[in-house]
């Protein structure tokens, strides 16, 4: 995410920018990236880590919203750990 450019050929904070976006219309979002996705499941590539979040993102339950364990979960549902990582 912090490749992204706006305008000036600068990196672009892009949690600022949309935090700015969202206030502006008096909205709130937690944002998500696949780096938080990296971090509970080394494994997986950016690719998988972006399925996992596009999965959370069409399925999450709103009542529970999404957590470190609907990351873990869904990483689970669709890329199992190796056996190799599950006994460390």
């Amino acid at each position: 995410m912090n490749d992204a450019t706006i305008n000036t050929g600068e990196p672009a904070d892009i949690n600022r920018h949309v935090r700015e976006l969202l206030a502006k219309h008096h909205s709130i979002a937690a944002i998500w990236c696949t780096d938080d996705v990296g971090g509970v499941r080394l494994h997986l590539t950016e690719e998988q880590a972006w399925e996992v979040l596009q999965e959370v993102d069409d399925h999450h339950d709103a009542e529970w919203g999404i957590t470190w364990t609907t990351l873990e979960t869904v990483a689970d549902d669709l890329y199992p750990e190796p056996a190799d990582e599950q006994e460390a």
